[in-house]
């Protein structure tokens, strides 16, 4: 039987290259469409055959129309998409960074959207496929000085369910993930610059851990499986209960509280 084949954009490093060990080890065929081509070559040095590495510029509508013909020729066929490619930009909103704003627009928003559009249509014509665009909790939530990084990251999801629905009847189901924060390179960058505090971080989640990478893998790998075969259209949060939490931490009741607020 011919193994599926996955193209993973940005998946060099963190959650794209968690998902590419997490496809690979359920067997599909795996391909990493990246810029730092250096970088994935390092990883694949004594890979199995089953995955390769291929330049992708998300930023650029001929790279992107090339890299997908190219790959619908050599592999006869496409199963799912990974829209892993992303970017970060700090910049305060009262002195917007115009310039960080367009760039993380055009590869988190537009390159998503680009590459969907070009695996889309190969989809159509195949008949089925799975795409899971990654997100944030950041989508939903206000961050400071993150301002284009949220508003990107809205947006995927906004694109995301309009994908869904237009496409169902095509046999294509389109769903997005969105991590919380995740112990990955960048942040243990960002934390180790002071851009990021570790301590105030994880007393906010429930859980009081990060995710791993591949508990984010797991859930992209299942809603490209026929396991998920009736799921289309959403946006599923892996944080450890972020999103899910009030924001007041617990306390026992006073002696006062009890007495106004008596048990019948």
């Amino acid at each position: 039987m011919e193994k599926r084949v996955v193209v993973i954009t940005g998946g060099a490093s963190g959650i794209g290259w968690a998902a590419a060990e997490a496809f690979l080890h359920r067997g599909w065929s795996v391909i990493i469409a990246d810029r730092e081509l250096e970088r994935v070559q390092e990883r694949l040095q004594n890979r199995a055959a089953d995955i390769e590495a291929v330049m992708i510029d998300v930023t650029s509508q001929e790279s992107v129309e090339r890299v997908f013909s190219q790959l619908s020729e050599r592999r006869g066929r496409l199963d799912a998409l990974v829209n892993s490619a992303g970017i970060q930009q700090w910049t305060s909103l009262a002195q917007l960074d115009w310039q960080a704003w367009h760039a993380v627009q055009d590869v988190n928003l537009n390159g998503t959207l680009r590459c969907l559009q070009a695996a889309g249509a190969r989809m159509i014509a195949q008949g089925h496929g799975a795409i899971v665009n990654l997100s944030s909790v950041a989508g939903v939530r206000g961050v400071p000085n993150r301002t284009p990084y949220a508003a990107s990251k809205a947006g995927v999801e906004a694109v995301t369910r309009s994908a869904a629905v237009e496409w169902a009847t095509a046999g294509i189901r389109v769903n997005a993930v969105a991590p919380g924060y995740v112990e990955s390179e960048l942040v243990q960058e960002y934390v180790k610059t002071g851009r990021l505090a570790l301590e105030p971080i994880l007393a906010r989640i429930p859980m009081r851990r990060m995710a791993k990478p591949h508990e984010v893998a797991d859930l992209i790998c299942y809603l490209c499986s026929e396991e998920s075969s009736y799921i289309t259209g959403q946006v599923i949060a892996v944080d450890g209960g972020f999103l899910a939490d009030y924001g007041v931490p617990a306390a026992a009741p006073s002696v006062s509280q009890a007495s106004n607020n008596p048990t019948k």
